[in-house]
Order: C-alpha cells, then sequence, then structure tokens
C-alpha cells in the first residue's frame, strides 16, 4: 500500500480534479447547459451502500461522513500528476475532493501502525471491493475480514483487549492512544484526543466500540432507525466518493451550512443546502479521466425548496447540468471531461 504525506494527498488530489475543472470550462465560452425536470421522480428504491452498517447512531441530530471505495482510491493513487493546483471552485468537485484527502489521510495512518501486518493477513475483501469510511471520528473499512484471527494478529503485535464480544473486539496500543476494532465486517480503527468538528470531547475507546458493534449487527446502524436516512441513502449511486449529511432536525443549522469542516487548504462548501435536512454527494471517476457527480437533496417541506439557489452554487465547471425536481427532492447530475486520473 501506497504511503502518502498530508501535503502530497492533498496535491495529488487538488491537481488532479482541478485539472477535470479547467477541462470542462475550456471548450467553450457559453454557461453549462442548464434543464429543469419537475415531474420527472427520483427513485429512493436503490440498493443500501455496502458501507451503511458501519454508520453508528449518534446523539447529535446532524450527521456526517465520508466514504471512498477502493477501486477508486486506486486509481487515485495511480495517478502521476501530483502538482500544487487551485482548489477546485465548484462543490460538486471540491467537497469529494475533502471527503478523499481524509480517507488518504487515514489510509497513511493505517499503513504506519503497528496494526497493519494484521489488517493485511486477515483481510479476505476481494480486489477493490473495499470501502473506506469516516464518520463519528473513525476511520472504518467496510469488507470482509477474519475477526478472529484478526485479533489474534493484534494481540502479537502488542495489542491489548480493551472489549471482548462474541461478534466483535476493541483493541489498544500502549501508551499510544491508537484503537483498533475488528469484526467479520470491518476493520475500524481511531486515535484518544482525537479532534471531532463539533470540538467535543472524544473518547476513542467509545467510538471505536460503537462503530465496529454496529457493523457486527449488535447495535442498530444510524439509516437502519431512521427510514428518512435509509431513503437517501437509497437515492445515490454507492461507488465512487461520497459524502452524506443529514439531520432529522427540519434543515441543517446555520453553523453547518456556514463553518463546515476543514482539511488543509480544502473546504467543505455547504452554502447551496441552505434550508435542506438531507445531501447524497457522489462523484465516480469514468475510464478516460471524465467523471460525473450526482448529488440529491431532501427538504421537510415543498417551500423550503430553493432550487435557484442549488442551480446558483453548483455545476459552474461542468459541460453538462441538470436538475431535477421531484417534491421535496432535488437531483443534481452534472458531467466533466477531462484527466480526473492520468491513464
Amino acid at each position: 500500500m501506497t504511503t502518502l504525506d498530508r501535503r502530497t494527498a492533498l496535491s495529488l488530489l487538488g491537481a488532479s480534479v482541478a485539472s477535470v475543472s479547467l477541462a470542462g470550462c475550456s471548450d467553450s465560452s457559453e454557461e453549462p447547459e442548464e434543464q429543469a425536470v419537475d415531474e420527472a421522480a427520483i427513485a429512493a428504491d436503490g440498493d443500501l451502500p455496502s458501507y451503511a452498517g458501519t454508520l453508528p447512531e449518534v446523539d447529535d441530530t446532524e450527521y456526517l461522513y465520508g466514504a471512498i471505495d477502493f477501486e477508486t482510491m486506486n486509481a487515485l493513487l495511480d495517478t502521476d500528476d501530483a502538482t500544487e493546483a487551485e482548489e477546485p471552485t465548484d462543490p460538486l468537485l471540491g467537497n469529494p475532493v475533502v471527503v478523499a484527502l481524509h480517507c488518504l489521510y487515514g489510509l497513511e495512518l493505517l499503513s504506519n501502525s503497528p496494526s497493519f501486518g494484521a489488517y493485511v493477513e486477515h483481510n479476505r475483501t476481494s480486489d477493490g471491493q473495499e470501502t473506506f469510511v469516516f464518520v463519528d471520528g473513525v476511520y472504518a473499512l467496510a469488507g470482509d475480514y477474519d475477526a478472529e484471527e484478526l485479533a489474534e494478529g493484534l494481540e502479537e503485535a502488542g495489542y491489548e483487549p480493551e472489549v471482548t464480544d462474541d461478534e466483535y473486539a476493541v483493541y489498544t496500543w500502549p501508551n499510544a492512544g491508537e484503537v483498533v476494532g475488528v469484526t467479520d465486517d470491518a476493520f475500524v480503527f481511531s486515535y484518544d484526543g482525537a479532534e471531532l468538528e463539533t470540538g467535543d470531547e472524544f473518547d476513542a475507546v467509545d467510538a471505536v466500540e460503537r462503530t465496529v458493534a454496529t457493523a457486527a449487527d449488535e447495535r442498530d446502524s444510524a439509516p437502519a432507525g431512521d427510514e428518512a436516512f435509509e431513503e437517501l441513502l437509497r437515492t445515490g449511486e454507492p461507488a465512487g466518493i461520497t459524502l452524506g449529511l443529514y439531520t432529522t432536525d427540519d434543515e441543517f443549522d446555520e453553523e453547518t451550512i456556514d463553518d463546515p469542516a476543514e482539511a488543509e487548504t480544502l473546504t467543505l462548501s455547504f452554502g447551496g443546502f441552505t434550508g435542506a435536512n438531507g445531501v447524497y454527494q457522489q462523484l465516480s471517476v469514468l475510464e478516460g479521466g471524465d467523471a460525473t457527480a450526482r448529488t440529491v437533496v431532501t427538504y421537510a417541506d415543498e417551500e423550503r425548496v430553493d432550487e435557484e439557489r442549488l442551480e446558483s452554487t453548483f455545476g459552474a465547471d461542468a459541460d453538462s447540468f441538470e436538475t431535477v425536481h421531484d417534491g421535496t427532492t432535488v437531483a443534481l447530475e452534472a458531467e466533466y471531461s477531462g484527466d480526473l486520473v492520468e491513464e
């Protein structure tokens, strides 16, 4: 597995995605094509993403997670274009870049951890089929693992058991604050004292146990206990890079919209989601370096829907951009041409 420092990951992702933005704008001086289809249905009957079972319930009314499948991550790691570049101005591209950066940083932490050897040896997931998730202050890899042998491998590496259960286990690395959780469907890790975006006090053991117990079906996942959240996850494509933002309130808190999390110089941009209560944002890298972005935005009622705001905020760098409005849901679909990934 390739090890990237944070600055290299930022440069890699910034350069790759900025090249798509520039390509999308260089072929024509005209504005991206926009189409509004008010009566088209937006299906919420797709499969849940494979990682949905790793999303634990939390006490907060707002929920944020990011995910990237290993096939997409490997494509990004294989690119040779790692020069400095400006941040993408289109949030349909920029937000997934921040997600990918978080996951690449987590990948770097794992590759330098004493647990890495056990993770590799007892990983039964088919090539490229794992999904890397960050949620609630932890990193979770959703796949297929041998939990019993993983636990033995961690103990051989010097990890100490913190929580043991028939379906999962949690281990700590002495004097270093690293916490690792294992089950047959997830490998989870975090660090004591890690800063949550909310600034709340963070207990890595509790967070890892909550996540690994959810993956082991010992606790309900967040979408399993919330019909609206589950329907939101079923509207999108699970592959590629995904960002999920959801609240049980009628709309997102003003602070969430105005001051979201940052990753180095890249910043999440949620301004276009004012008045909404759910976002499923997804970016797919296509063969040849092209990309497609699809974002589903939900509202508590039709009076809050602000299609004009969405159209003015997103898709500025796209070759084509379409909005599909159906009741309290709006889908944004964009296509980008360019060398997102160097072939």
